[in-house]
């Protein structure tokens, strides 16, 4: 049993927020709070979870709502997340990852809550040179404005801890995949672009990446808050095996839904052509592990969205309407 019984959860109408309150619930009380922004949608909101819209670099909202919830825990997943969009403005990047995250975590040490940060394994920049996999004591060396901001994020919430105490743990997810992810990124952008007939824009430089089931994630990040340590990071991330370059992962895509064309397209600025990490951390002190190995994520990720071919189009024609057919993600 945990001493964390209710949760603000923000970010939880995005792609890997709405599946931890999916997979959780049950477990905890969770209060929801979104800006619902770009990649939200009110489809994925779970049931039983309350729905709070406000912007979390609003700071007196953000005090306002924990003034009036009173919780034990806040986990972060509210971010900017595509690097293609920080590469043409990155100004909204800085305020949801960098703002939002330091009003959080003023008002969590103020209160003594603990604050769950969601980070990503971008921060640690580009492996193609590396000898051994990124532990949690890599050097962070970002290369493109999405992966800086969520560097800021972290090393900020760190110095917090440090200097007030703050009752912080980040998580450094590998790429995730899985439902309800918008389909800005490379697999529902894929599917989507094979059912409609349309050539999907692939960068012509192969890049590995290793591939996590969001369920396997979500796992990780509700472990790290039960029983990460104060001031830690954790890399949750799959086994070496579950590395693949995202040309064998699109075609293996491609041959899931039956039909569909590939069109490679230049690279984009700033394009990390590896990211490589241990979880041995997160296996050893959270006692955590992923389920899913390599084939079983991606054939659980594409039968979601032939099966929610509904939520694929409006997540599709939300995604156009706002930006024409954007590059897809590596």
């Amino acid at each position: 049993m945990t001493k964390y019984r209710k949760l603000v959860v923000t970010g939880h109408l995005g792609f890997i927020g709405s599946a931890f309150c999916w997979n959780y619930r049950d477990s905890y009380t969770l209060v929801g709070v979104d800006f619902a922004g770009w990649g939200s949608m009110k489809e994925n909101l779970a049931p039983g979870v309350r729905d709070v819209r406000i912007d979390i670099a609003e700071a007196d909202d953000v005090r306002a709502l924990l003034d009036e919830v009173k919780p034990d825990a806040i986990v972060n997943f509210a971010a900017e997340s595509h690097v293609d969009r920080a590469v043409d403005q990155d100004l909204p990047f800085w305020r949801s990852n960098v703002m939002g995250a330091r009003n959080l975590a003023i008002e969590a040490q103020q209160r003594g809550l603990r604050l769950v940060q969601v980070s990503t394994d971008e921060v640690y920049g580009d492996a193609t040179e590396a000898t051994e996999a990124w532990t949690e004591r890599s050097p962070m060396a970002p290369r493109n404005p999405y992966s800086v901001t969520k560097t800021a994020a972290e090393m900020m919430l760190l110095a917090y801890e440090n200097t007030y105490g703050l009752d912080v743990v980040i998580t450094r997810g590998a790429n995730t995949i899985g439902p309800r992810q918008f389909p800005e990124k490379a697999v529902p952008k894929a599917v989507d672009h094979f059912l409609r007939g349309s050539p999907f824009p692939l960068f012509r430089t192969p890049a590995r990446r290793m591939w996590l089931y969001v369920d396997d994630h979500a796992s990780g990040v509700e472990a790290a808050l039960r029983k990460g340590r104060k001031g830690e990071a954790y890399n949750i991330a799959p086994g070496i095996k579950s590395e693949a370059y995202t040309h064998e992962v699109i075609a293996m895509v491609k041959e899931q839904v039956g039909n569909g064309e590939i069109e490679e397209v230049d690279d984009r600025k700033g394009y990390d052509l590896r990211y490589w990490m241990s979880a041995e951390k997160a296996q050893k002190e959270l006692e955590w592990a992923p389920e899913h190995d390599l084939r079983s994520t991606v054939q659980h990720s594409v039968n979601w969205y032939l099966e929610n071919r509904e939520w694929l189009g409006k997540a599709g024609a939300q995604l156009r309407e706002a930006s024409g057919e954007p590059t897809v993600s590596g």
